[in-house]
């Protein structure tokens, strides 16, 4: 699988979540720190990036960060193979 970041804001919705990942190991396992801003007021980490082409993001929202709680917008469902994740999210 290629993993690439990308230097761009697109909208995303949240279609799943993982948890149990602290943003250090998500970070490990894409092979890059938080790339892009998101709401200031709600968003501490997020990332955006391609999996061998699709468009994925990951976020945390109003703290879920601190019990490694995190949103996915993962349309193709290229993210379960990375995260050992099911079809659903999680």
């Amino acid at each position: 699988m290629t993993i690439e970041p990308i230097d761009y804001f697109f909208s995303s919705y949240r279609t799943g979540s993982i948890s149990k990942y602290a943003a250090w190991e998500i970070e490990f396992i894409l092979g890059f720190p938080p790339n892009v801003e998101d709401d200031p007021d709600k968003v501490v980490n997020s990332w955006r990036f391609k999996v061998d082409g699709y468009e994925c993001a990951i976020w945390d929202y109003k703290g879920s960060q601190h019990f490694n709680c995190w949103s996915i917008y993962d349309p193709h469902n290229v993210l379960g193979t990375l995260f050992r994740i099911d079809s659903k999210g999680f």
